[in-house]
């Protein structure tokens, strides 16, 4: 059963004193925190089992000591079980049997890339196993953190995989998704394009099989420019800049035959100069006229836990934090996610302009590209 936990916020603090009945800082328990996301196209699963607490001190302190957050090495092993399943209505898998198909005993490992911040950045332990070829959208899959010295099951949660089951014969159909709109293998609708008022671009893909959350983005492609010998300026192409730019999200709450959404000419280049200009590129510019459409996508699990954790929209409100971690005590989230997806395949590309074509209003892309004053030639 997935658990919810509600956290109000006690406003009334911020204008009155009472008294305490209650000591905030009770004697001391253990609660497992565990972070994984399941991707069937990463060579490696990584696990992150950590623990909270209650202490007497202040908490900026605790948290910037790593023994504070993590399990000595010997204490807990992390296993990921495989489980055969029966597929039901809208892809969904039920578990069956009574041990799973087969397990991976995950390795412990120290990382020292943890970006700096609030939380202890030194040396970090994690879990990881091998996974490339053996997570498979066919099987439901069940991660389970064990105390070494009893064998007691202290967290546990079970996901599903993004996808289409696989089919055996013929390997190379694995799950990837057919995109309706802009399509690149058909001519007349291979353009990438804004029309109608306001002008907007529609993207619609067919869904994948368990997806409840899905982030497009656009990629934009360019070149730099370089001075010749001519005293002109040229397209450097031995490297191809990009920026992506995302379209709204979109979520799928039943069997859909497509998932639409779209992105607007205005906010595609308004976020096009704010990426340019973030990221310092000062240099001149110079034309790639195709796109890439990228698709991220994640199951029911991890869709509700990004939107329990999104910034609320008042201040007023209950606070639904969701965890799908069962056994035990433990909190954290187990799921899974496709990313991305690249609808071009290598092959055909998405045209966004031709110099002499004019795609809305008064003068071509290249035009309006000009006009942005990010570099591109005038």
């Amino acid at each position: 059963m997935k658990k919810l936990f509600f956290v109000a916020i006690p406003l009334i603090l911020l204008f009155t004193s009472c008294k305490v009945e209650f000591s905030p800082n009770a004697e001391w328990k253990e609660v497992p925190v565990v972070w994984c996301v399941l991707d069937q196209m990463d060579d490696t699963t990584w696990v992150r089992v950590q623990r909270c607490y209650l202490g007497e001190d202040n908490l900026y302190n605790y948290t910037s000591i790593s023994d504070s957050l993590y399990y000595p090495q010997e204490s807990i092993t992390v296993l990921l079980e495989k489980w055969a399943a029966d597929e039901g209505a809208n892809n969904v898998l039920t578990m069956k049997g009574d041990a799973p198909v087969d397990t991976k005993t995950l390795i412990y490992t120290v990382r020292d890339n943890k970006d700096t911040g609030l939380f202890a950045s030194g040396p970090q332990p994690l879990y990881y196993a091998t996974t490339l070829g053996w997570l498979n959208p066919n099987f439901v899959y069940r991660l389970v953190v064990k105390r070494k010295s009893s064998d007691e099951v202290i967290a546990s949660a079970v996901t599903q995989l993004v996808g289409q089951k696989i089919d055996r014969s013929n390997p190379s159909a694995l799950d990837l998704v057919a995109l309706e709109r802009p399509n690149p293998a058909t001519p007349a609708h291979s353009q990438f394009r804004f029309a109608g008022n306001p002008a907007k671009c529609e993207i619609a893909w067919k869904p994948l099989a368990r997806g409840r959350l899905y982030q497009p983005v656009v990629r934009f492609y360019y070149y730099h420019k370089y001075l010749g010998t001519d005293n002109e300026y040229h397209n450097d192409y031995t490297t191809k800049y990009h920026i992506d730019i995302k379209v709204p999200e979109v979520s799928q709450s039943a069997s859909v035959n497509e998932v639409v959404t779209a992105i607007y000419e205005s906010s595609f280049f308004s976020d096009l100069v704010e990426a340019v200009r973030t990221s310092g590129d000062n240099e001149p510019k110079g034309f790639c006229d195709t796109v890439d459409i990228r698709l991220s996508v994640c199951n029911e699990d991890l869709s509700a836990y990004i939107r329990s954790t999104e910034p609320a929209s008042t201040i007023v409100q209950d606070r639904v934090l969701y965890t799908n971690i069962n056994d035990g005590e433990g909190v954290g989230i187990f799921a899974s996610r496709r990313r991305p997806h690249e609808f071009d395949g290598g092959i055909t590309s998405f045209i966004f302009t031709v110099p002499s074509n004019a795609e809305t209003g008064a003068g071509s892309y290249h035009e309006k590209l000009k006009n942005l004053n990010i570099g591109f030639e005038k």
